[in-house]
Order: C-alpha cells, then sequence, then structure tokens
C-alpha cells in the first residue's frame, strides 16, 4: 500500500494574477516525480457569476495555460454536474432545449481531460444524456452506474481510466482516476450500486496498474470522507456537489478530500509528487479564487458568447426577453445554497410573496429551496427575466390547497429537519417565533 504525505498550502494568488497562482513545492528529490492537477467542481453558467465580479470558464481557461507553461504535466479535471441544471440549458436553440450542450461544447474548448458523471447529469432524457456524452472530446468514469437490464455501458463512460503522464523521456506516471455518483436521481434509463462499495472494488482493480489513484467523485462529504479513511489505495478524493469548498484530511494515511466552490468561484490547483523509491504521494494543494483579475482566455470567451448568443435567440423565439428589466432592487439577494437551503432568506421570502400573490393571495405560501438553481449572489440594481430563469429554471405550476393546522405544522417541521437540503422550505407569512410558528401574525392554530 501506498503512503501518503498531504501539505495543507495557504492559498497564494498571483498580484492581479500576473502569473499562475500556484503553491510551487520543495523541490522533489532525485527519482522524485510531479504533476498538477487543475480540480473544479459543479458548474451550471459558461459565464461569470456574482455581476461579473467571480467565475468564469474563459478565465478558468487561461489559468489552465498558465499552469500547463509552469508544468506541462498538468491535468483538467471535473468532478461532475456540468448537463444541468441551469437557465441557458432551458433555452430551446434549433428547436430542442440546449440541456447541457452550451456547457459540453465550452469545456471543451477550455480542454478537459476526464470528468466524473454528476447527479446533474441525469436530469436530462436519455436522448440528451447520450448525445451529450458524444458531443464530448473528454472521458467520464463512473464506477456505480450502467444502463439498466444489463445493456451495454453507457458510451464514453468508463469504471476507471489510467491517464499517462510522461515526466521524463522513457519514464511514464500512470494516474489512475476512479469515480462513484450519488443515486439521487432515478431515471429508468440508469441503474446505480453502491457508490462507495463500487468504487472500493474498483480500485482494488486500478490500483495495481497505477503510480497514483485519484478518486474523482460526486458524493457527499460523509462517503468522500468514508472512501478515504477505508478504501485501500485511494491518494486523494477530489469532489464535487457541496458547492462549497472543502478541505479535510481522514483515516490513518490523512488522505485528502477536497471541493470547490460551484460556478468555478474557486477552483483547486494540486501539485502532486511520487516519492519512486518508497512509492509515497504527497499532495500539495491551493485553493484559487477566479475573479475578474483574471483575463478570458479569447478563444474560450468567444464560444461562451456563440452559445449565449443563441440562447438568448431561443428564449426571444418563446416570447421572454433575457434583457428585459423586470424590477429594481435596493439589496443584493442571496441564492447560494449554503444560504436559501439552510435558513430563511430573502430571496426565498421574495419568491415566496410572488407565489402568493398568483395564487390570489391565501394566507400563507411555501416552496421547497431546491427549487432555486441560480446559486449567485444577485447584486442590487435591475433585475431581469433572465435573472428570473436563473432563479427557477424549472417549470411547473402554483397550486392552492387547504390544509389542517396540525398538517401545516408537521410540514414546517420537516423543512427545517431538512435543513442543508433541497428539502428546506422558504416561506411566506410564515415565521417562527419563540411561542411556535405563526401564520399572518397570528399563533398557528393547529385545530383550524
Amino acid at each position: 500500500m501506498r503512503r501518503l504525505l498531504s501539505l495543507a498550502c495557504a492559498v497564494v494568488l498571483a498580484g492581479c494574477a500576473a502569473t499562475a497562482p500556484t503553491v510551487v513545492p520543495p523541490a522533489p528529490a532525485p527519482g522524485d516525480v510531479t504533476f498538477t492537477i487543475l480540480h473544479f467542481n459543479d458548474v451550471y453558467e459558461i459565464t461569470p457569476v456574482e455581476g461579473g465580479r467571480s467565475g468564469g470558464l474563459a478565465r478558468v481557461a487561461t489559468l489552465r495555460h498558465r499552469l500547463l507553461a509552469a508544468d506541462p504535466n498538468t491535468l483538467t479535471v471535473l468532478a461532475g454536474d456540468l448537463f444541468g441544471p441551469s437557465a441557458l440549458g432551458t433555452a430551446r436553440v434549433d428547436g430542442q432545449r440546449l440541456n447541457g450542450r452550451q456547457m459540453v461544447a465550452v469545456l471543451n474548448a477550455v480542454g478537459v481531460d476526464v470528468s466524473a458523471l454528476g447527479n446533474h447529469e441525469f436530469d436530462v432524457s436519455e436522448a440528451d444524456f447520450r448525445a451529450r456524452l458524444a458531443e464530448s472530446r473528454f472521458p467520464y468514469v463512473s464506477a456505480n452506474v450502467a444502463p439498466p437490464g444489463g445493456a451495454a455501458a453507457f458510451p464514453n463512460v468508463s469504471p476507471s481510466v489510467v491517464l499517462p503522464v510522461v515526466v521524463a523521456p522513457g519514464d511514464t506516471l500512470r494516474v489512475g482516476v476512479v469515480s462513484a455518483v450519488l443515486p439521487s436521481t432515478q431515471k429508468p434509463y440508469v441503474v446505480y450500486t453502491p457508490p462507495v462499495e463500487a468504487l472500493a472494488a474498483e480500485t482494488a482493480r486500478l490500483a495495481p496498474r497505477t503510480d497514483v489513484v485519484v478518486a474523482l467523485t460526486h458524493l457527499t462529504f460523509a462517503d468522500d470522507a468514508t472512501i478515504a479513511a477505508t478504501v485501500p489505495g485511494v491518494d486523494l478524493v477530489l469532489g464535487g456537489h457541496e458547492h462549497e469548498n472543502i478541505r479535510a484530511y481522514r483515516g490513518p494515511a490523512f488522505v485528502p478530500v477536497l471541493k470547490a466552490d460551484a460556478n468555478v468561484r474557486t477552483v483547486y490547483v494540486h501539485h502532486v509528487t511520487v516519492h519512486r523509491t518508497t512509492g509515497a504521494v504527497e499532495v500539495a494543494s491551493d485553493l484559487v479564487e477566479v475573479t475578474d483579475a483574471i483575463p478570458d482566455d479569447p478563444a474560450v470567451a468567444a464560444e461562451v458568447a456563440r452559445w449565449v448568443e443563441a440562447g438568448t435567440a431561443g428564449f426571444r423565439a418563446e416570447g421572454f426577453d433575457p434583457a428585459r428589466v423586470v424590477t429594481v432592487t435596493t439589496e443584493a439577494l442571496d441564492g447560494r445554497e449554503a444560504t436559501v437551503r439552510t435558513r430563511p432568506a430573502r430571496l426565498g421570502a421574495l419568491t415566496a410573496e410572488a407565489f402568493r400573490q398568483a395564487a390570489g393571495a391565501p394566507e400563507a405560501a411555501l416552496f421547497n429551496s431546491g427549487s432555486v438553481r441560480v446559486d449567485d449572489v444577485l447584486l442590487a440594481g435591475p433585475f431581469t427575466e433572465y435573472d428570473a430563469i436563473r432563479v427557477l429554471p424549472f417549470g411547473g405550476e402554483v397550486l392552492t390547497v387547504r390544509m389542517p393546522g396540525a398538517l401545516l405544522a408537521r410540514v414546517l417541521a420537516q423543512g427545517e429537519a431538512n435543513a442543508g437540503s433541497g428539502g428546506y422550505l422558504q416561506t411566506a407569512g410564515i415565521e417562527r417565533t419563540p411561542a411556535g410558528w405563526a401564520v399572518g401574525g397570528q399563533p398557528l392554530d393547529e385545530a383550524r
């Protein structure tokens, strides 16, 4: 079994991104070999977020070019969630919803070496899922998904891959990548096996053929921590799904578990050293903010602009005007998952109130926070139709129901218990007081 050495490194941002933001590990000893991994996860927007100040795949492409210039042995990996959901993905182009077509095209331009499958890859139909796989110029890995009935594996998806890294003439490092996805999106065209068990079994097959094993996962942090602590052969866990950056070390070998922020607000840069004499793997990781201090890569920016233009035309053809200002807000509205899925949020209250008014102003309104997909802070100022689509890209109807107060109390209690998930409830006309729930400013009467 390989011994793992992990180094926790401070964030180093090159001044105004004049050079590649990177951690410089200690010079390798004779016989040691190194390579770099650029890692990001959960990307739903091809353009920057937070009013253009953060994120943006064209900026990630610039960062990738700088890393390649510093270390030609740089791998770019994506830890899942790219086909959906997104506002632009709902636009019709050539008669069909994009459903991730724009994301795959832009990521092809960025230059991804391998991607995990995320749970939101299965939001789309089987035809769209297979089309996105075929359009991708990079492979996907997942050890725990397959078509039903013993059918042949999905095209361009393997349980694991081995990426060769030529570290010197005649010396190739074998980097194994294995993955699993949480089985939260149930569709008739996919069958899941238990993710941790499937990844462990695939790692056992993969490890003897590699020098390094990367678990590129789209799982909960709890599952990732279990993998790091219990699966022999895994050298580092590069994950997604939580949407907020995480750095943790688990197990007797202190295997690192690392996740970046969604929509490439941040990316991770991992410098990996393999000690040839001992087989030990050393990881130095740097969480890098992607801001407007990093210029756009021109080629990727052009690809982004092409899809934004096509999507905008598609929206207009259906009667939407993405640029039309609906209202002007006087405060920033926080739609990040860490906010709307954990506590009452101003954006959630405004949305619920809009539903309440649309339904003829009943006593109260509630909805599940997982409906809010913007995962962004909408800055004070003009709020456009496209902002509305970004907040709520899913279709649906507002329903009015009558229910006993006792049932409403149970629903609200369950919403609180769902804190941290999409089942957390945002409300209007309802508040939690020290004395209990109140509706319309009056204590909830469970007998009504």
